[in-house]
């Protein structure tokens, strides 16, 4: 493998030790639950964990290739590790563990995490949009501080941009490399999630406003659904993993009063309450309300409608939904109309 990045703009050293740690991540991502909770009450698992920062970050400045720089970070991570667990005070569980990692950490191979990752999630999103889907590249970049404030552990966000000269959506990765662990790595599906069903196939004049309780708040309630579902079709070994940070990065996201925060709150209520709606007034279990949701989001997210008609949509979906948009859902539900007519029955605010 040559040295170099092979993101455009992602400084070679800063990939390298990114990808290092992603690709140890990868490796153990079956016990990355495990060591998640470990690191708040584990001084030893939370050192190893910036030992292998440090071995990362020092290897990747170097002249190996990155198979070969790979593996001389593990080795020398073994070495650590192995002595680690020579120690007599340290806590079974933290042994055990540890122990479990320094075998499944060698085990990493040089194949990029990031693009294995993407692929099947971009994968099972066309599935879910069929001919509306756009396809899309995945690109990952640096950024200087957290995308949060705060102490969470998720140093990673993500964005989607169209360029202007191209049909192809672009989903750009954005990691924050001092703070990237394994919590950070195990919510990487649910962020690509989000990313491939709420932006990849909008239909919005290539506008992403983060503000908006449909784009941001219904649509993101339904890629949580979605993952939920596709957590072990996207890699059986993480999915226990994925779920598990995916719910805590839910709650981050929902925590507090920015614009971005709102939306999520408003939007994954009215979810809620169209579920509700489908299970009262139309009898559908639980989880087929739930799917109506769903495949009723997919496709007003293909409507090539304003964000302001659909977070108008959005905004109707109360507690008691307003007769005429019952009607208008009622013929939905019965193919009596489509997400576009649908959305026209609405009333202007």
């Amino acid at each position: 493998m040559p040295i170099c990045s092979p993101y455009p703009g992602l400084e070679t050293w800063i990939w390298r030790d990114i990808f290092a740690r992603a690709a140890v991540f990868h490796a153990a991502r079956a016990r990355l639950a495990e060591l998640s909770d470990h690191i708040d009450r584990s001084d030893e698992i939370r050192l190893a964990l910036c030992d292998l920062q440090v071995l990362a970050r020092s290897y990747a400045a170097g002249q190996l290739d990155d198979e070969s720089m790979l593996a001389a970070v593990i080795t020398a991570w073994d070495v650590t590790l192995s002595r680690t667990l020579e120690l007599d005070q340290l806590d079974p569980s933290a042994r055990a563990l540890l122990s479990e990692i320094r075998d499944l950490a060698r085990r990493a191979c040089q194949d990029d995490p990031f693009q294995r990752i993407f692929a099947r999630v971009a994968e099972l999103a066309r599935n879910a949009y069929g001919e509306g889907w756009r396809a899309a590249t995945l690109a990952v970049s640096h950024i200087g501080s957290p995308p949060r404030i705060g102490d969470d552990p998720y140093a990673v966000t993500a964005v989607t941009a169209w360029p202007s000269a191209s049909d192809e959506a672009e989903v750009e990765l954005r990691i924050h490399c001092a703070r990237f662990g394994p919590a950070a790595f195990a919510a990487l599906p649910m962020l690509l999630v989000h990313e491939c069903i709420c932006h990849v196939p909008a239909r919005q004049s290539g506008v992403i406003d983060n503000s908006s309780t449909f784009a941001e708040g219904l649509l993101d309630w339904v890629a949580y659904v979605y993952h939920e579902q596709w957590a072990v079709k996207l890699d059986r070994m993480l999915a226990p993993a994925a779920r598990s940070h995916a719910r805590s990065l839910r709650d981050v996201l929902r925590r507090g009063d920015s614009p971005a925060c709102r939306a999520r709150q408003l939007g994954h209520r009215a979810a809620d309450n169209l579920q509700a709606w489908f299970e009262d007034d139309r009898e559908q279990p639980p989880m087929e309300a739930q799917m109506s949701v769903v495949k009723l989001a997919v496709q007003l997210n293909l409507v090539d409608r304003s964000l302001a008609e659909k977070d108008r949509f959005v905004s109707l979906l109360d507690a008691q939904l307003p007769p005429c948009l019952q009607d208008a859902l009622r013929g939905w539900d019965d193919g009596l109309l489509d997400a576009d007519q649908l959305l026209g029955a609405v009333p202007a605010a």
